[in-house]
């Protein structure tokens, strides 16, 4: 896999926008979810300064939506030439060529950060490490900090096999169709998942510690609600509280 993203780095951000414009499975909304998690991170104003760390940050081109000023970005990802895109963009984050299916660098299995980013890369993957690697993940954020996956995700199996009954043209035996019911039911108990559907068949997963959740609160839910048509959470009685 990261042979053939060596090859189609150069111009992998025009492929992705040429599949934005054309509403093009799986990235048509790519800039749409890129969007919402940048606004999250600019609107935290108890942050002067933000620690992420991006799996598959691939050429980085998601930082230039954030004042590179307030970042501290460490990023992984298995393609050089991805990175090498990456470092150019952002000459003093912290990059690792690595091999993400054999789990995270020694160099930052200790850190903690505030936002960890994971965009169009867990369809890469089967559930169990999904499931893993967020209960993994889970143990390194910061004090209220928040995972965003954006992917190709489905509320529940039951809309995923009637979207792929109905779109058999997108369905790709190279890619992992997961959905928020499953991921839900094998995360660690002490994680809050949520769910924001874009389209048919992509959203974003936010977790964080359930007992350090803010977005069950109605006023954190108001700018969520308007960017999608559903939205799922694991929050639900302390939504009502």
């Amino acid at each position: 896999m990261d042979k053939i993203y060596d090859m189609i780095a150069k111009d992998y951000d025009q492929r992705i926008q040429e599949d934005v414009k054309n509403k093009k499975f799986p990235y048509a909304a790519y800039n749409e979810m890129q969007d919402i998690i940048a606004s999250h991170i600019l609107d935290n104003k108890n942050l002067t300064r933000v620690k992420i760390l991006d799996l598959g940050i691939g050429t980085g081109s998601f930082y230039e939506k954030i004042f590179p000023e307030r970042l501290k970005l460490t990023g992984v990802d298995n393609s050089k030439k991805m990175l090498e895109i990456s470092k150019l963009r952002f000459p003093d984050a912290n990059l690792y060529q690595y091999d993400l299916s054999m789990g995270l660098p020694e160099e930052i299995k200790e850190d903690k950060y505030d936002y960890i980013i994971i965009n169009f890369f867990i369809k890469h993957f089967d559930y169990h490490y999904v499931v893993n690697l967020i209960n993994l993940l889970g143990r390194q954020l910061a004090r209220f900090g928040k995972i965003f996956i954006g992917d190709i995700l489905f509320c529940d199996p039951q809309i995923k096999n009637l979207y792929l009954k109905n779109h058999p043209e997108n369905l790709n035996p190279a890619y992992y169709y997961h959905t928020f019911s499953e991921i839900v039911r094998k995360t660690d108990e002490s994680l809050a998942v949520s769910f924001m559907e874009l389209n048919g068949y992509s959203g974003v997963l936010i977790i964080e510690k359930y007992y350090e959740s803010s977005l069950h609160y109605e006023d954190s839910l108001i700018k969520y609600k308007s960017n999608t048509a559903k939205w799922k959470s694991t929050q639900k009685q302390k939504k009502r509280e």
